[in-house]
């Protein structure tokens, strides 16, 4: 099975993802901006000569623009398509890259919420993989994290929260790639990592723009 992963929770990133756990193609901008504009030329480039069976979006935590750009994109795909999308918590492609790279314990993932604020999930990663806080947006100076900690918020918050564990880009923002990795292992031995769900967005917060009444 191929699968079509695409996050927008941060960066903006499309990926192609097979059954033996290989990445076949992956394309990112780690630019807040313009995810839209990027995604959509993106797939067409990565599926040229490929037809996707499923699609994996990531849904979150993120800002409402960038995350909506994501899995419309991804909605419009699979029904055009007649595949079955399924949502993944963005999040759980930053614990998948912790435990596929050997850290253990409770891991604090926080990632840029915008207005001074971050979004935290805490993670126990083991034989087993579980979430035991969040995801909720926070305040850096109200979150106790975990003693290892991943994500572009421990970057931005470094004097608040305490240096991240790794800084490498594919540590700080999720990555399609990895999303999809992560759905890929479900069922598998990382219990609720990579756990599929559907396509409602985890915005944590209410949009800017309010319609009129």
């Amino acid at each position: 099975m191929i699968t079509l992963a695409i996050d927008t929770s941060a960066a903006a990133s499309v990926a192609l993802v097979d059954s033996n756990g290989e990445v076949r193609a992956q394309r990112t901008t780690f630019s807040a901006r313009k995810h839209a504009e990027f995604v959509g030329p993106a797939i067409r480039e990565i599926t040229q000569d490929v037809q996707p069976q499923r699609v994996i979006v990531g849904v979150g935590p993120g800002p409402f623009t960038g995350l909506r750009a994501g899995i419309a994109t991804g909605i419009g795909y699979a029904l055009g398509l007649g595949i079955p999308i399924y949502g993944v918590r963005s999040h759980d492609a930053l614990a998948f890259r912790a435990a596929v790279h050997g850290i253990t314990g409770d891991i604090t993932v926080a990632t840029d919420a915008r207005r001074k604020e971050v979004y935290a999930t805490t993670y126990r990663l083991g034989d087993t993989v579980t979430v035991i806080d969040g995801p909720r947006v926070i305040l850096p100076a109200d979150l106790t994290p975990a003693a290892t900690r991943i994500g572009r918020g421990f970057v931005l918050y470094a004097e608040t929260l305490g240096n991240p564990a790794r800084t490498e880009d594919e540590f700080t923002e999720p990555t399609a790639g990895d999303l999809g990795l992560c759905a890929q292992n479900q069922p598998g031995n990382l219990e609720e990592l990579g756990a599929l769900l559907d396509t409602s967005p985890l915005y944590l917060r209410e949009p800017d723009a309010k319609p009129r009444q």
